[in-house]
């Protein structure tokens, strides 16, 4: 009998929206979740724990349900092949673009307060000064970045006209800025870290004036015809956007504290730039959602006022 019951429970699964996954016939439901391919402790990543605490801040509209990580390592282009044919797991989190709104569902809510939108710079050792002097966009036009092959910082950097040249890995990227190939390397605050820590033999290092910023949202997605999920997730951020617990686990998080030790804010010159990819549906002006403020209308007004 209880054979029957999990047959019947998976194809319920199968052909109808949901926002958990049944195991057997006894609660809790589960969410399938994939960690990074390169994370050490994916029970501790920081999108991992946030969905556990939007989960149970959901429980009670939607009923117990738990995060379990998927038992494989896989690739960013394997997760988004999973997750468009609904199989293996429930979600993912990615960068927002037109693109994969076509493809996924995407849960309108930013998961990092537009964390991943604020680049600092690699340079060459020695080059300080030179960036000390830029005060403006326009005085950056007058150098050059470095950015991966297909990368979608390169579309963003070259239209707001910054100049820009590709490689094809991190490693290669670093020896073409040691070798005068190009001026910086713009990179995400963790990223940053990391890599300076793995080539910490090449002459290069932190800049300290600066950082570039434009908005991106890093948001949850799942498949196209799983909207129940996509409420469930909604309700469950929102909740905790409201009560304070977000804010709390932002700020409490040693992934969220070591980036913003990092990007020290006060102390930076921030250069704010368009994002030609970002969706209109985006709530850039929504300030509780983001690490700053963006002004009235930048993207609609300001990046493209001939919409």
């Amino acid at each position: 009998m209880k054979i029957i019951s999990f047959i019947i429970l998976l194809l319920i699964y199968s052909l109808t929206s949901h926002a958990c996954r049944f195991v057997d016939n006894e609660s809790p439901q589960i969410l399938v979740f994939p960690p990074k391919f390169d994370s050490k402790d994916p029970e501790h990543d920081y999108v991992f724990q946030l969905l556990q605490l939007i989960l149970k801040k959901s429980n009670e509209k939607f009923g117990e349900c738990k995060a379990h990580l998927f038992n494989h390592r896989i690739t960013l282009k394997r997760m988004e092949l999973y997750l468009e044919k609904d199989e293996f797991i429930d979600v993912v989190a990615l960068t927002v673009s037109n693109t994969r709104d076509n493809i996924f569902l995407p849960v309108p809510i930013p998961i990092s307060k537009g964390l991943m939108g604020y680049r600092l710079f690699m340079i060459r050792d020695g080059d300080s000064n030179i960036f000390s002097k830029i005060n403006s966009l326009t005085d950056l036009r007058n150098l050059t970045a470095g950015q991966g092959i297909g990368w979608a910082d390169v579309r963003i950097l070259e239209h707001n006209k910054l100049p820009v040249i590709t490689g094809g890995s991190i490693k290669s990227l670093i020896d073409m800025l040691t070798f005068n190939r190009f001026d910086y390397f713009p990179r995400g605050t963790l990223q940053v870290m990391i890599e300076l820590e793995n080539y910490e033999k090449k002459q290069v290092q932190l800049e300290k004036h600066l950082v570039l910023t434009y908005p991106s949202m890093t948001a949850f997605y799942v498949s196209k015809g799983n909207k129940n999920l996509a409420k469930r997730l909604e309700y469950g951020l929102k909740k905790a956007f409201y009560d304070g617990s977000f804010e709390l686990f932002f700020n409490s998080h040693p992934s969220s504290i070591k980036a913003l030790e990092l990007l020290n804010l006060k102390n930076r010159l921030v250069l704010k730039i368009c994002n030609p990819m970002l969706p209109e549906w985006v709530p850039i002006n929504e300030k509780e959602y983001w690490l700053e403020p963006w002004p009235k209308g930048f993207q609609k007004e300001i990046c493209f006022p001939e919409k």
